[in-house]
């Protein structure tokens, strides 16, 4: 096996005809120790990262007569997650195998229906309405108005965030076929692949941090965010330097058609705010029983992690739906997954608060 990457864009035995091949996913190539035939790492699903683990790399072809391929250690990409089967004709069409598995079971399964607190706005949202709430449920707030934060306008695009961060700021992209992240993304190739109608692969962008930009100087996070957060309160002043202070506060998220994020719990067990600007989101929540979380790390440490439906293994799991205006409160240890019916950007962020103090301990 060895991989590399060209200066001119070719294409694999397993490209489709129009799929756009210029872009940095499909700069990763594989080549079969056996028939020698060289592919693309995203069009086998097989992740950059993943590629510095393999020994002998063999093609679907060969990997019936000579057995898969072999790896030099624990075959993990970035993400941790297990290896998920592979459906070759899928790929051979274009479509992400992996991924189609998800949908599937999305639109199959059955989930309890949102019981959550809706609000008709963000007035009553408070410190100390949060601290007096009898539960650790999340909440949705249906209209911004009252809660004291500050948007870009909803039709800002892509190609507007592009300009506004730097088109040669560095982005992380998550392919959703393997949920890992693929480098050598910039702000100005995601906005292109963004903005295109030929989209080979679903990709997304969940973590890009635009506090220090001119398109971050457009935000205010919800009021409540800012009076609950222990870093914003108790950071101090004199370590609030680059590189040194937590760079969690607000994220723009930016998710194509059918994008999938798999069941997670938010780094340190922070709570999560999510604004929709445009489009819309579908989250999945279980809640933190001691029952769900060892079921969770069971999961996470399951090699059949990424063939396996975290939802199907708990009692209740609740799909909340969200549309552009929408604002979504989920508490710290909720797991959670989210779709992504339509184009979408959403701004969010983490924060701590001092009554999920255990929580962060315990992570």
């Amino acid at each position: 096996m060895s991989s590399s990457e060209t200066d001119e864009p070719q294409e694999c035995p397993l490209c489709r005809d129009d799929a756009p091949i210029e872009l940095p996913a499909y700069e990763t190539w594989l080549q079969c120790d056996l028939c020698e035939e060289w592919y693309h790492g995203i069009c086998v699903g097989i992740s950059a990262s993943e590629c510095e683990c393999i020994d002998k790399y063999h093609c679907r072809k060969c990997a019936e007569t000579h057995g898969p391929s072999s790896y030099k250690g624990p075959a993990l990409r970035r993400s941790g997650r297990g290896h998920a089967e592979v459906d070759y004709n899928k790929l051979n069409e274009g479509q992400p195998a992996t991924f189609n598995q998800y949908l599937l079971r999305l639109e199959s399964g059955e989930f309890a229906e949102d019981e959550f607190e809706h609000l008709s706005d963000g007035s009553t949202v408070t410190a100390d309405w949060i601290r007096s709430r009898d539960t650790n449920d999340p909440f949705i707030v249906d209209s911004a108005t009252g809660l004291g934060m500050e948007m870009p306008d909803p039709s800002v695009t892509v190609k507007d965030i592009a300009a506004a961060i730097g088109k040669d700021t560095a982005v992380s992209v998550m392919d959703v076929l393997t949920q890992d992240e693929l480098s050598g993304w910039t702000m100005g190739t995601w906005a292109d692949y963004f903005h295109s109608t030929n989209r080979r692969r679903v990709l997304n962008v969940i973590s890009m941090e635009v506090s220090d930009t001119d398109f971050g100087a457009k935000i205010r996070r919800p009021r409540v965010v800012d009076e609950l957060d222990l870093v914003e309160k108790y950071w101090p002043e004199a370590k609030r330097k680059p590189n040194k202070f937590p760079r969690v506060k607000t994220y723009c998220l930016m998710s194509v058609q059918n994008a999938y994020t798999d069941f997670h719990v938010d780094f340190s067990a922070t709570w999560v705010y999510y604004h929709v600007l445009s489009g819309e989101k579908v989250f999945y929540l279980v809640p933190p029983t001691p029952s769900n979380m060892r079921k969770y790390e069971a999961w996470s440490k399951s090699p059949e992690q990424a063939v396996t439906f975290f939802a199907e293994t708990v009692k209740h799991c609740f799909e909340v739906r969200l549309v552009a205006g929408h604002t979504l409160f989920i508490p710290a240890g909720w797991i959670h997954a989210v779709f992504t019916p339509v184009d979408t950007i959403v701004i969010g962020g983490n924060f701590m608060t001092m009554q999920s103090l255990n929580a962060h301990i315990g992570t």
